[in-house]
């Protein structure tokens, strides 16, 4: 009697692909102690992919309307009411998402448990002493050697910068903006 090793490959190939990807935690996952896809780390990965969507769009927004400070720059004679009001659009959205920012921070934070929350409270006084950090490693007092995070490169944090901790700024086309100079304060008009 003969047999096929068909049909056997065919029930291991099956079996094989309904078993789940391997669980990969994120220091802070270890960290807060949360499990593999446990609720509280996808609702946190739900909330912050929500907000990523909405700031690709304000931010999309913010370049559009840089073209047309561009225009307007370009144009003779210059209109200073449309060129004022393009700039106050920008800055109305860059504000818009540093509230919204601030708002995810509390949303998050809200999923974790007292416990979780006071881990989290550690961390942020770690944060504060980053200063007195970055002073110990430029005086040659402590060795940091370049760490990888996620999101982050080794050139972040080579000797010689002035910083060796990330810290929170404007991102995307807010901070792209700011560091350009195309988003100045701006003045009070009195009618």
């Amino acid at each position: 009697m003969r047999t096929s090793i068909l049909p056997f490959l065919y029930l291991a190939a099956s079996l094989s692909a309904q078993t789940p990807p391997p669980c990969r935690l994120s220091p802070l996952d270890t960290y807060l102690d949360f499990a593999c896809n446990s609720p509280q780390a996808e609702a946190i990965r739900r909330n912050n992919a929500d907000h990523e969507r909405w700031r690709v769009q304000k931010e999309r927004r913010i370049y559009q309307v840089r073209s047309e400070i561009a225009d307007e720059t370009n144009r003779s004679p210059l209109d200073p009411t449309a060129l004022g009001l393009r700039y106050a659009e920008v800055e109305a959205i860059c504000r818009e998402i540093d509230e919204r920012e601030l708002q995810l921070v509390k949303v998050n934070r809200d999923v974790l448990t007292d416990a979780q929350k006071l881990k989290l409270a550690a961390l942020e006084e770690v944060m504060r002493l980053a200063p007195t950090v970055n002073s110990a490693i430029n005086d040659n007092l402590i060795h940091a050697a370049p760490v990888p995070l996620s999101g982050g490169s080794f050139a972040d944090f080579l000797p010689g910068r002035s910083s060796y901790w990330p810290t929170k700024q404007r991102t995307g086309a807010c901070n792209v903006g700011r560091a350009l100079g195309l988003v100045l304060p701006l003045p009070s008009f009195e009618p």
